[in-house]
């Protein structure tokens, strides 16, 4: 375990019993995360970093439902 670990789980040892079973359920999430098979690509990784730093991008109301037509629903 690491020093950072150890001092996080000191950290929450002294919050509520409610609030260490939220912290308790997201760092089991993480480690299930690890035992999944599902893997982003390292260009997948960059692509989302990219998409991420840049400005937001929103469809139309016109595009949507033109995606929805093409989509069939």
């Amino acid at each position: 375990m690491t020093k950072l670990l150890e001092k996080a789980i000191e950290a929450v040892r002294k919050l509520p019993a409610s609030r260490q079973d939220e912290a308790a359920k997201m760092l089991l999430f993480l480690a299930a995360q690890e035992k999944s098979d599902l893997r982003l690509s390292s260009d997948q990784e960059a692509e989302i970093k990219r998409r991420m730093e840049g400005e937001p991008y929103y469809l139309s109301d016109s595009q949507v439902r033109a995606l929805f037509k093409r989509l069939g629903a």
